[in-house]
């Protein structure tokens, strides 16, 4: 079947189908419009309460005017719902979702009751249930196009104050907008759209259209106006599918819309270009392989910067990865020409050089700013700047750079570099290399050992403390930090790098210390 006898041929040979696409484009662009301010303001619950209370409108309707009070019927039943809903929430301890629940249950309840007592012949339950779009009369299409229309302009209108009402209450509040009244307003306009999508897809799933136009539309984007644009040519769409579904298939309108715009739902909830699903794991799949890749590098480089070399095996074993997962990454590093050399001798490029440079500047930075603005200690300062170095772009540490006034070192002590010479400024020399009795300021400790980093925080071994060597015995460093005698094991003294001045300890600690 080409397109034309698909989509044409249907609307030229019946007159339903014409009635029944003007009522599916309205209902489908109205309600989804409306579905926006039901999704960011989390009201979901409000629109399934009135859509269940208009049953009871419905029947009441019926018996007070037959076709012509069903829609004025249903109209005001639902927005003294919405009013009672309220009533009841402001006059009591009872909170919004349950004053709805206690209102949906009893409403229809009541509106089931009455027509099961009356029977009324003129009302097809089921099509009042589930919709049927297909049997709409010009006198429905009349109502409907006017409910529809109302609605649309009192939300343009009011767009700016339904925009600041959704998202800030509080705000809108204390600016004076008249934030009661615009929930009446909404509550009007959420019942007129409810009846009028009443004969196209049902008071049971209307409220369908009412959520997931606005919330695959939430995945999408974060602005109300595109929000309602992109809602509304998802309801079109819903609306429209659903009407060729129903002609087609000969099922119900209402849930033939319905299935439509769970799949537009679902194909969002995985690809949206930002939020969904499939795209995000995608995206998180390729932040580990870029955090791994660029580990390899920054390794690579900073030991060639201090004049050795690096084989694949031996990277794994420093960042603690898997072999078989640094040589894939390697391979990639190879392939995009920022590595140079074979598994078993890897250099940087020239490329590659900046690009690490940059990551030990990245990490740097993030350590002084996890120590001096939000207070970290030295040992998980590493950890928490090893997540934040791949996700900063070079602009963000240029300002986090200047928000920190050009530090020249982290807090342990590392030069934070802007050119490659900066990574072999490194003075003083290991603690270890000190003979006794002399004395010096620390001027860098190594971050590879978060257990040994929290031992040297605790005894006072940090960048600008004065240390000096009392003495050394089986491996062991008895060192007086500050006014504290501290032993030293091999492992922590040898990551304490010191400037050595001349400087002769007191007699009164050397003598202590070999008695």
């Amino acid at each position: 079947m080409n397109p034309y006898d698909f989509f044409i041929e249907p609307l030229v040979r019946y007159g339903f189908m014409r009635t029944g696409l003007m009522v599916a484009i309205i209902v489908g662009i109205t309600s989804a419009t409306l579905s926006c301010l039901l999704v960011v303001r989390r009201s979901a619950l409000l629109g399934d309460a009135i859509s269940h209370a208009v049953l009871l409108g419905v029947a009441l309707g019926w018996i007070a005017g037959r076709h012509v009070g069903i829609f004025w019927g249903a109209l005001i039943v639902g927005i003294l719902t919405g009013l009672g809903v309220t009533y009841i929430e402001r006059n009591s301890r009872i909170k919004q979702d349950t004053a709805m629940g206690i209102l949906l249950t009893f409403t229809f309840a009541l509106g089931l009751a009455i027509i099961s007592i009356v029977d009324p012949k003129g009302i097809d339950l089921f099509h009042v249930l589930f919709g049927n779009v297909l049997g709409v009369s010009n006198s429905d299409l009349l109502l409907t196009s006017v409910s529809g229309g109302l609605v649309l302009i009192v939300v343009i209108l009011l767009f700016k104050e339904f925009h600041l009402w959704s998202f800030d209450p509080t705000m809108a509040q204390a600016i004076g907008l008249p934030t009661r009244g615009l929930g009446y307003i909404f509550t009007a306009l959420l019942s007129a759209t409810i009846v009028s999508a009443l004969q196209a897809v049902g008071l049971i799933l209307v409220i369908a259209m009412l959520i997931v136009p606005g919330a695959t539309a939430y995945l999408l984007s974060d602005r109300l106006s595109r929000m309602m644009f992109i809602a509304a040519v998802i309801g079109l769409v819903s609306a429209v599918g659903g009407l060729y579904g129903s002609y087609y298939v000969d099922v119900a309108s209402g849930p033939s819309m319905v299935i439509v715009a769970s799949v537009l739902f679902t194909l969002g909830f995985f690809f949206a270009p930002k939020r969904g699903l499939a795209v995000r794991s995608l995206r998180r799949r390729r932040m580990m392989s870029r955090t791994l890749d660029e580990d390899i590098l920054k390794e690579v480089y900073k030991t060639e910067v201090a004049g050795g070399s690096s084989s694949s095996g031996g990277v794994a074993e420093r960042i603690g990865r898997e072999d078989q997962e640094v040589a894939q990454g390697t391979r990639r590093l190879l392939k995009d020409d920022l590595l140079t050399g074979s598994s078993e001798d890897l250099r940087v490029t020239g490329a590659g050089a900046e690009h690490a440079l940059e990551l030990v500047r990245a990490h740097r930075l993030a350590e002084q700013y996890l120590s001096e603005v939000e207070g970290l200690p030295l040992d998980a300062l590493h950890r928490e700047a090893e997540m934040m170095e791949h996700s900063m772009s070079r602009e963000e540490v240029d300002a986090l750079d200047r928000e920190l006034g050009r530090p020249a070192t982290d807090p342990h002590g590392h030069p934070i570099p802007r050119r490659l010479e900066d990574l072999q400024l490194i003075s003083g020399r290991p603690l270890t290399e000190a003979a006794v009795g002399q004395a010096g300021r620390i001027l860098m400790v190594l971050d590879d050992r978060e257990d040994l980093l929290r031992e040297m925080s605790r005894v006072g071994l940090k960048p600008q403390a004065t240390v000096t060597v009392l003495g050394r015995s089986d491996n062991t460093w008895q060192v007086l930090v500050g006014d504290r005698e501290v032993p030293l094991a091999a492992d922590m003294a040898k990551r304490v790098f010191v400037g050595i001045r001349a400087a002769q300890a007191s007699s009164r600690n050397l003598t202590g210390r070999t008695r």
